[in-house]
């Protein structure tokens, strides 16, 4: 069925890529949501910035004003880390977002705001559970929906974190697949929060044998903790609890950007 499209005009050339949809204009492009044919904020971008590489431009030869903050191997500590229900892995920092489950999406930086519309200031923890993403900044949170054309923030957010999930604040938090079960890291402790009650309460904290985590997630895999620019995995939460710390643990980097060493 044929509809006006007046946000971007008539394109070039159109495409999807990573579950985005762009409209292609001489040497400026477009993002858009497929069914409300809304052009995202922030739009148009120089095409020569992202999809072709001109030397000395765009986010994969440096924006300096990310600085190591968009440098997936420079080693600065990631703020959030979470894994979707689809096995999408997203990291956080600086106001920016990797993909890190993509080889295609060249395990770079985007701004936050390319994924989740609305999306400012730096992230403080993320979390996954029922095809939603719950992402906290300070003592609020905001929950996104992901569907064909890309995450849409759930109406009424963001809303007190305190309200949502009976916590005041959070360092890192992670859901593990087909689990309700929330986990929350503040400091050197750890709450588990029932998902499926409501209200929800926050259960009486446990010692971790880690503090000053940065992010978590649980994945198949495991889960991983996320401290300045290692990492430290465990099969499960008793595993995790029980732990003691390595001496060298592995390198974030090298293991999950595949960096050199």
């Amino acid at each position: 069925r044929e509809r006006p499209w007046l946000d971007a005009g008539p394109c070039d050339a159109a495409l999807r890529w990573l579950e985005r949809y762009y409209c292609l204009q001489g040497t400026q492009f477009y993002r858009f949501r497929p069914h409300s044919w809304e052009v995202l904020p922030g739009y148009p971008r120089d095409l020569r910035d992202y999809f072709i590489p001109c030397p000395g431009r765009g986010h994969r030869h440096g924006n300096t004003s990310w600085g190591n903050a968009g440098d997936r191997c420079s080693g600065e500590p990631f703020q959030a880390i979470t894994s979707d229900d689809s096995g999408h892995i997203y990291a956080f920092r600086g106001g920016l977002s990797f993909r890190l489950d993509s080889w295609r999406d060249g395990w770079h930086a985007w701004p936050q705001a390319h994924s989740w519309p609305g999306l400012q200031g730096d992230v403080d923890a993320a979390f996954s559970w029922d095809k939603r993403m719950y992402l906290i900044q300070g003592s609020q949170v905001s929950i996104y929906v992901s569907g064909r054309g890309g995450h849409q923030l759930v109406e009424g957010y963001p809303r007190a974190l305190q309200e949502e999930l009976g916590v005041p604040k959070a360092d890192a938090a992670f859901t593990c697949p087909g689990s309700a079960e929330l986990y929350v890291i503040t400091g050197d402790r750890m709450q588990r929060v029932d998902l499926t009650k409501s209200p929800r309460h926050a259960d009486e904290p446990q010692p971790l044998p880690y503090d000053g985590v940065d992010g978590a997630m649980c994945t198949a895999d495991g889960i991983y903790l996320l401290r300045g620019d290692r990492y430290h995995r465990h099969m499960d939460v008793a595993e995790l609890l029980a732990a003691h710390p390595p001496a060298d643990p592995p390198s974030i980097a090298v293991d999950l950007f595949h960096c050199a060493q």
